[in-house]
């Protein structure tokens, strides 16, 4: 998309005089203007149409993510990027637009969070951001759940979203948990590689022995001897233990 919506002078102000969009769904006066909007074909007279600020770029081949300098068009109304290639994050300063009543971003490929400060826009009254790759909490507000209420498919196709008013509930990992993993990941190698040599030591000892007579003899001498200076030791020690106690 392109990066110079800034320059649309005549939306980034206000608007007097805004009226209520008609719920009228056919003509009645051959000048009147057919606009696409809330998901409904509506139409307006030249008077009405003059307040009806609409972006509609929807169905296209559209791709990259959604410029940062729409947020300035303070004046949108109806904002309607549907069905094309965007990707990336929604604009967190999406809240800065206060007249914003519509907003349909879905079949898309958008991703990260939905931004807080959705839950700003008071006169939003029809919401899609269905269909994308969006995750996270779904932000709290009296608006957005009412618009739920009325639009329960508005997220659908979002296998991240979680938390309310979805029935999917976020998994929130504990600190202590994190850091004992944490831990238990740096310890895990160095035991690892003791226990490793451990058992390459025993298997090259184990082999010279095999197939080595002259060493294997040698090592069961010293074994014996070993074994036979123990004995005495400990024999002798006992000895004089019972000869000073009894």
């Amino acid at each position: 998309m392109p990066r110079h919506l800034s320059n649309f002078t005549s939306m980034s102000g206000s608007i007097n005089g805004c009226g209520d969009i008609p719920d009228n769904n056919s003509p009645s006066e051959k000048d009147n203007v057919s606009v696409v909007t809330k998901g409904k074909d509506l139409y307006y007279d030249d008077a009405e149409i003059l307040d009806m600020v609409t972006i509609d770029l929807s169905s296209n081949y559209l791709t990259g993510d959604i410029p940062q300098e729409i947020t300035s068009l303070l004046s949108l109304r109806c904002l309607n990027l549907s069905g094309n290639h965007l990707s990336g994050k929604i604009p967190n300063k999406i809240g800065i637009l206060q007249s914003l009543e519509s907003l349909d971003l879905s079949r898309n490929n958008l991703s990260g969070e939905i931004p807080s400060s959705l839950s700003n826009l008071t006169f939003l009254s029809d919401l899609d951001l269905s269909f994308n790759n969006l995750r996270g909490t779904i932000p709290s507000g009296s608006q957005l759940d009412s618009l739920y209420t009325e639009h329960p498919r508005m997220f659908d196709g979002n296998g991240g979203l979680c938390g309310p008013p979805l029935g999917k509930n976020c998994y929130v990992p504990q600190k202590g948990h994190m850091r004992r993993k944490e831990n238990f990941s740096k310890i895990q190698p160095f035991h690892v590689g003791i226990l490793l040599g451990f058992i390459a030591g025993l298997w090259v000892v184990f082999c010279i022995m095999l197939f080595k007579k002259s060493w294997r003899i040698a090592y069961f001498r010293l074994f014996d001897s070993m074994y036979d200076k123990v004995y005495v030791l400990v024999v002798v020690s006992w000895g004089k233990f019972a000869q000073e106690n009894y």
